[in-house]
């Protein structure tokens, strides 16, 4: 539809130069000027219709690939006979000037010029420009070979574009085996260390084991006179031994007293050598053995302890002077906030509209807003009244 719209103007355009060609050509006598400006309007409209033929035939070329290049092939007959015909106008308008020998010779240089001109406008080589079905055909395969071209670069470029790529996927695979293989390895070595972390526990907890096992059963070998005594056996022992010392040194001081009320003397040798007797003694007696559910425990309830802890008064009364302070500063502020509220309420109402005696007022009341109820109600002043309240009114 476009192409068609567009060949339509462009036709209509040949159409109107034409037209104003021949009727400066057929003028009496002819104006030079005018027929050079007809002239020129023809020839640009010519070219505009060469111009879109060639722009179309390479928009098919470029389109598509393969088969873009099928699509200009059957279309290339159709292309070159348009061009050829437009050639064909043109040599037909330059042999109408040359019936005018006077406008030829002011005019047929001129317009030479101004056609290479246009058709050096699409590109078009020098040596190409010989307005002839051969040279409108090398044209166009100039530019099929150009779009060939193109195809093929792009066609290398994106095989040599999908080889990177698959390239890079390549290496990054590599790089991501890689990486897996040390994590494996550093994983199996992990799990290496802790296999043996782990075996080097047991074997510690077994020898620690065996060690236990051994030191029960020498204990349970040893005879009841040599086991080793708890700490509470130790400490019985050691309170007998301090009473037995207390008693002996008590009987001696009361047998060497003299019957007289002189001070009483303690020889400190007999003393040292009946506590030396009593250590000895008790070194080398032997332990009584005691039924097992007698026997006292290392971990063991002992008895009960309390004590007094007396509260200081004080503190207590402190902290009551705290608090009524805050509560005395929380209340005055309070009252500060009240008296500022009231303050601002005021303030506010004596600045109110309906403080200073105004009164709003609803403007949409007392008149019409928009022009058509103005008018409605200057035609009701005068006697206006609508048939549709009356129609209702006159049916009640």
């Amino acid at each position: 539809m476009h192409q068609q719209r567009v060949l339509a103007h462009i036709n209509q355009r040949k159409r109107e130069a034409m037209t104003c060609y021949t009727q400066a050509l057929t003028e009496q006598p002819p104006n030079s000027h005018r027929v050079e400006k007809c002239l020129q309007k023809l020839l640009r409209a010519l070219h505009k219709d060469r111009a879109h033929a060639l722009s179309h035939y390479r928009h098919l070329l470029g389109s598509g690939g393969a088969g873009g290049l099928e699509a200009a092939a059957s279309e290339r007959p159709r292309t070159l006979e348009r061009l050829v015909d437009i050639d064909r106008a043109v040599n037909q308008s330059m042999a109408m000037l040359k019936r005018y020998p006077e406008l030829s010779t002011k005019l047929s240089q001129l317009m030479d010029d101004y056609i290479q001109a246009l058709r050096s406008k699409d590109e078009t080589p020098g040596s190409m420009l010989a307005m002839t079905e051969e040279a409108e055909a090398t044209i166009l395969d100039k530019y099929r070979m150009e779009i060939e071209r193109k195809v093929s670069e792009k066609e290398r470029q994106r095989l040599a574009e999908k080889q990177r790529k698959e390239q890079r996927a390549q290496e990054r695979e590599k790089i991501r085996e890689e990486k897996l293989r040390l994590e494996a390895k550093k994983m199996e070595a992990a799990y290496k260390q802790q296999q043996q972390q782990l075996q080097q526990q047991q074997q510690q907890q077994q020898q620690q084991q065996q060690q236990q096992a051994q030191q029960q059963q020498a204990q349970t070998q040893l005879p009841v006179s040599e086991q080793p005594q708890t700490q509470k056996q130790i400490e019985l022992e050691t309170q007998k031994d301090t009473e037995a010392t207390r008693d002996y040194t008590e009987d001696v001081t009361i047998t060497n007293s003299p019957q007289s009320t002189a001070l009483p003397t303690v020889d400190d040798e007999a003393v040292q050598r009946a506590v030396e007797e009593v250590a000895a003694a008790v070194a080398h007696q032997e332990a009584e053995p005691k039924m097992q559910h007698v026997m006292a425990h290392d971990i063991g309830h002992g008895e009960p302890s309390y004590s007094v802890r007396r509260e200081i008064y004080g503190s207590s009364g402190h902290e009551g002077k705290n608090v009524y302070f805050t509560l005395a500063f929380a209340g005055i502020a309070l009252m500060a906030a009240v008296f500022v509220g009231v303050a601002v309420a005021k303030w506010k109402a004596s600045r109110s509209p309906h403080a200073q005696g105004f009164v709003e007022v609803d403007q949409a009341v007392g008149q019409p807003i928009t022009p058509e109820e103005r008018h409605v109600a200057n035609m009701q002043i005068n006697g206006y009244e609508n048939p549709t309240y009356k129609y209702f009114e006159v049916k009640e």
